[in-house]
């Protein structure tokens, strides 16, 4: 029996440390458990004698506590294992942290520098621009690009001071009065399409205390939290604009000088021919007319001589102004010479057109003109000509204006003479 307790005890120590490794701690105890019951039983029955139960105790002792050092070590072990194990993981983790922060760090570089480009790329290419015309593509693409808009409008201010439309495109609100004084970045919402409402964003120029114009965006719908940098954006971006803005409304007030009579406010002749050219042009394209009114006024010379020039300038203004008054919008009027107009009339009616001249001859002849105590009447003469019938090109219509102005004069003044009843 000693021999098949002792093997049995010897299989015990060695299923203790089994238990041991697999359960730890609870394995550790399992196996005191079982091992302690076991000697019991050997000694309770004597399967065995004393000095193999001492041996036994012996070796089930030094086995438990080999069971315990091992499982407190692995216990130990294991933790600082998890310890590792998670100091690694939070330390890759704020190492992909600072990655995926440096990379959007970069993206963000990337994307000022980008922007920073275009900038620099926009005031370049103002800067080379002389008129709003070679301005135009290149603002269009940038504001296309900063703030992805749906329409967009530009306004200039005139030499009164006042906002005038220079181009819009697609839907854009109006100025509102209240925003006329800003002199920063605004937002504000407005309908389109009778229900839909969008945002526009107003960026107004200003060149210390003298406003340029104003520009104005339409764009994408944006959060509320967004609006600062938004705002931020378009006060760098307008301030990118000032000097080319400024640039080209200097540049549009010299053109409009250069084509403006300075003391009535017309067209001058050489801007006039090329209109005259256009018109022939679309009416030849369109198989449409139109048609030439040759005015002059009557006896300026002598009005000239007998009064002084400044009453001369003053009844060339008034007579201007009448013409203006007489004639639609798209019409258009030129000082051709010292006391000549010519007027250029698209898609008249013929028999409208003799009306609306003797309209306009007797609206200037009826006017009075206060000198000291007197007071006097001018009278003019007008010539009419039109295209086809009367020329197919703008210098034979011109000409035909002309003949039937120096009929009216001829045959005594103050009528209106149209080019087909000249012989």
């Amino acid at each position: 029996m000693n021999g098949l307790s002792t093997f049995l005890f010897a299989a015990g120590l060695v299923l203790s440390l089994v238990v041991t490794y697999a359960g730890g701690m609870a394995g550790w105890i399992a196996a005191a458990v079982g091992l302690s019951a076991g000697w019991a039983a050997l000694l309770i029955f004597q399967w065995a004698d004393p000095t193999i139960l001492c041996v036994q105790a012996v070796g089930a002792i030094f086995t438990l506590g080999l069971g315990m050092r091992w499982t407190l070590r692995h216990r130990a072990w294991q933790k600082r294992t998890a310890k590792d194990r998670d100091e690694a993981s939070q330390s890759q983790l704020q190492i992909q942290g600072a990655v995926q922060h440096l990379k959007e760090k970069i993206v963000g570089r990337a994307s000022d520098v980008d922007r920073g480009l275009k900038q620099y790329e926009l005031v370049k290419r103002l800067a080379e621009a002389v008129s709003w015309e070679e301005m135009s593509p290149s603002l269009e693409r940038s504001l296309k690009y900063f703030f992805q808009v749906e329409g967009w409008a530009l306004y200039l201010t005139d030499t009164k001071g006042e906002l005038k439309l220079v181009q819009r495109r697609g839907a854009t609100p109006e100025p509102r009065v209240e925003d006329l004084p800003q002199k920063n970045p605004f937002l504000h919402t407005f309908v389109v399409d009778g229900s839909r409402t969008v945002w526009a964003l107003g960026m107004p120029l200003w060149r210390l205390h003298d406003r340029i114009g104003l520009l104005l965006l339409r764009i994408p719908d944006t959060g509320s939290e967004q609006h600062p940098v938004l705002l931020s954006e378009a006060a760098t971006f307008s301030v990118q604009l000032i000097f080319a803005m400024a640039k080209a409304k200097l540049y549009r007030e010299l053109d409009e000088r250069s084509r403006t009579d300075g003391l009535t406010g017309l067209s001058r002749r050489g801007p006039f021919e090329e209109r005259l050219r256009e018109e022939v042009a679309r009416a030849q394209s369109f198989k449409s007319t139109f048609s030439i009114l040759m005015i002059d006024i009557d006896h300026f010379k002598n009005l000239n001589d007998t009064y002084g020039h400044q009453v001369g300038d003053e009844v060339l203004k008034t007579v201007s102004q009448r013409l203006r008054e007489g004639l639609y919008e798209t019409d258009v009027v030129a000082r051709y010479g010292g006391e000549e107009f010519v007027c250029l009339l698209p898609r008249s009616d013929p028999a409208g057109l003799k009306i609306k001249a003797e309209q306009i001859r007797e609206r200037v002849g009826n006017q009075a003109f206060v000198i000291g105590l007197e007071a006097i009447n001018v009278t003019i003469s007008i010539g009419i000509a039109h295209f086809p019938h009367d020329g197919r090109t703008g210098e034979t219509v011109m000409a035909s204006a002309d003949r039937a102005l120096y009929a009216a004069k001829d045959s005594g003044r103050n009528r209106v003479v149209e080019a087909a009843s000249v012989v």
